[in-house]
């Protein structure tokens, strides 16, 4: 039976995408904006970190069985010939990595400031779910809560700007130097975030291993989607990182895999501005690592429930019985370069001669034509290659 779709996309109308380009879609904002850095004068962060000791503290442990990362995470997969067939999901049983993950912006209020209330975690509960619970086929997965800045706080002037972004840092290294206090100094370390939670990840990169040899040798990759990394021209090392490269081989360890995702054919410019002069951003393709050529992606995985990013009917929404779709080889990706040294991921369906799949997702809407492009999408259409490597460099430990 041939799968058909509706359209996914967002709700939001785009007057209401239009008044930030962070706020696209109820979406997520990777750090503070290159034009405006921060201020090295500002006051440090007046509030204390959360304490990671209480279970409340925290999304996703591998002791919390009810959790949801401990979901249904099955998925009905969507073949060339137009069948479909129910994937179950496996869990690692004893894996000897472990992954640390920090979702994006989920609270769009337009007052400035940090999110201290976790009465309803629902917002974060969905978007691990749906970037991160998978990963536990690898790893065992930790995923703290903390109080990343609003929507709003990417607008404010420094120090204030700082101030915020440091109170959000400020819990997750403590929820991190929890995380180190409480798993095997043996396992090796997979960071993962997308957005905000790039910010935060490549701020944890800089604080606990760059200059640390030791950290370094336990660090197996690092994954700070949709965020800010850059590195002199034609260089791998150097820029954001001192000593931590990106990625340019499969089973490098301990590298950097980043990008942002645009629909190709459209030329894409950075939200929050180039890198610096005489740098590029790194731009890992997950489908071909040490060559970059036009590849298809291994296995999309897109949810089919959502109570708060999108708003409208998923693909498979009406029908499916399992949480996920999941399209295999049916987008191709390719790192770009945009405008001024910004170098972006670009992804396209890409249908073989025969393969009588639709795109579930409707690329025309307006919602992926604005700057952020295919920015909510970092992490679903490259899900399978990302989980993919972290088992090729695991397995070649």
């Amino acid at each position: 039976m041939a799968a058909t779709a509706p359209p996914f996309a967002p709700t939001a109308a785009p007057a209401r995408i239009a008044v930030a380009s962070c706020a696209i879609a109820l979406g997520a904002c990777s750090g503070a904006a290159r034009s405006a850095p921060a201020d090295p004068a500002a006051p440090p962060a007046p509030l204390a970190p959360l304490g990671y000791d209480e279970v409340s503290r925290w999304l996703c442990r591998p002791d919390l069985a009810g959790d949801p990362c401990h979901a249904n995470l099955d998925a009905t997969e969507l073949r060339p010939d137009g069948s479909r067939r129910v994937v179950p999901f496996v869990a690692a049983e004893d894996p000897a990595v472990d992954c640390f993950y920090v979702y994006p912006t989920v609270d769009v209020g337009m007052v400035p400031g940090n999110h201290d209330d976790f009465r309803d975690t629902t917002p974060m509960a969905e978007v691990v779910r749906s970037q991160a619970a998978r990963f536990r086929s690898v790893c065992r997965l930790y995923a703290p809560l903390y109080r990343q800045v609003t929507i709003a706080a990417y607008f404010e002037p420094e120090p204030d700007r700082s101030r915020h972004f440091g109170v959000a840092f400020a819990d997750v290294h403590a929820a991190f130097r929890w995380f180190l206090a409480h798993t095997n100094p043996n396992h090796e370390i997979v960071l993962l975030g997308h957005s905000q939670g790039a910010e935060m990840v490549t701020r944890l990169l800089r604080a606990e291993f760059d200059d640390d040899a030791v950290m370094r040798a336990r660090l197996l990759v690092a994954m700070p989607i949709g965020g800010d990394v850059d590195v002199p021209g034609g260089k791998s090392v150097g820029g954001t990182f001192a000593r931590i490269a990106a990625c340019t081989d499969p089973d490098q360890r301990g590298c950097v895999v980043a990008s942002r995702t645009y629909r190709a054919g459209r030329p894409a410019k950075s939200w929050d501005g180039p890198p610096p002069a005489g740098r590029t951003s790194v731009c890992v393709n997950p489908a071909d690592v040490a060559h970059n050529e036009r590849r298809r992606l291994s296995g999309a995985v897109i949810p089919t429930r959502s109570m708060y990013r999108f708003r409208e009917t998923m693909p498979g929404g009406d029908w499916a019985t399992t949480p996920f779709l999941l399209i295999r080889d049916f987008y191709e990706a390719e790192c770009v370069d945009g405008k001024d040294g910004f170098r972006y991921l670009a992804v396209e369906a890409a249908p073989a001669p025969g393969d009588t799949r639709q795109n579930p997702i409707d690329f025309d809407n307006v919602v992926w034509k604005y700057q952020l492009g295919l920015h909510l999408l970092d992490f679903q259409l490259a899900q399978g290659d990302l989980v993919q490597m972290v088992a090729r460099k695991a397995a070649n430990r």
